[in-house]
């Protein structure tokens, strides 16, 4: 199954690196802030076909195609292009993210970054690895001589904003600097200890199932920003539910608890 998911990752990445640079119909969704391009949906269609072929009775969630529940206890979750609207604006922070959850847990994991043909990947209980190679949090225990990353949308709610944005002058008035790519390569570099943390208060499913594996066997704490753990369940409308997320390590994780409890 972990060939086969980076066999996946890696098919999605190549439709995207054919699409790059030459993105036509981009299609608002649910917000300004939420696009979608034939890039989306080629890489996902991709990614599903494969999927159904080689394990037909398994679970299928995708960020264009909804939830199709399987027979067997395996979900293979699936975004076929984070970072959309970087990918539209030419920018290289972009990549395919699945996970392979067992029983609503994350099991497996990869991200996917096709520019630079870099893959982060993980399994549970066996670490975190980089092309290969282990990856580890940061073990600077300071938040001051960190970089921090902040993912923050555009929302209709002017005081959701308002608040966002308070906390996010709390967290740069105690950190180094913050960056923000609000895309998986916020994830990625917080796994390899080249950022200090990320927070992002508006990742769906398949924006954090699996960045949540990748990070945990790299050595971060991932809650909401109260501290809590986060739920995988997949009752009900499972594309609908919003995941605050904050992942650290686990030094750092707990002064941006400090930050972020009362947001």
């Amino acid at each position: 199954m972990k060939d086969f998911l980076i066999e996946c990752a890696k098919a999605g990445g190549a439709v995207l690196r054919e699409h790059f640079g030459r993105v036509t119909h981009v299609r608002t969704k649910e917000s300004l802030a939420s696009v979608v391009t034939d890039a989306d949906l080629a890489s996902e269609r991709c990614i599903f076909d494969r999927l159904r072929a080689r394990f037909p009775d398994h679970g299928r969630l995708g960020e264009e195609s909804g939830f199709e529940r399987g027979s067997a206890d395996f979900v293979w979750v699936v975004d076929p292009l984070d970072g959309t609207s970087n990918f539209v604006a030419g920018l290289p922070w972009f990549g395919v993210m699945i996970a392979l959850l067992e029983r609503e847990r994350p099991v497996l994991g990869a991200l996917y970054l096709p520019l630079t043909d870099t893959l982060y990947t993980a399994e549970a209980g066996r670490g975190a690895f980089r092309d290969g190679a282990p990856v580890h949090v940061t073990e600077e225990t300071e938040l001051a001589k960190l970089l921090i990353a902040y993912g923050l949308d555009a929302s209709a709610d002017n005081a959701k904003t308002r608040r966002e944005a308070d906390l996010l002058v709390r967290v740069v008035n105690h950190a180094r600097n913050l960056r923000a790519t609000n895309s998986l390569v916020d994830f990625c570099y917080t796994a390899d200890g080249r950022l200090g943390g990320a927070i992002n208060q508006a990742c769906k499913i398949w924006d954090i199932a699996a960045p949540w594996l990748v990070l945990r066997e790299a050595g971060a704490r991932v809650t909401d920003l109260a501290g809590r753990e986060l739920d995988f369940n997949l009752a009900g409308n499972p594309c609908a539910r919003t995941y605050p997320v904050l992942a650290a390590a686990p030094a750092i994780h707990r002064q941006l608890l400090q930050l972020t409890a009362g947001a």
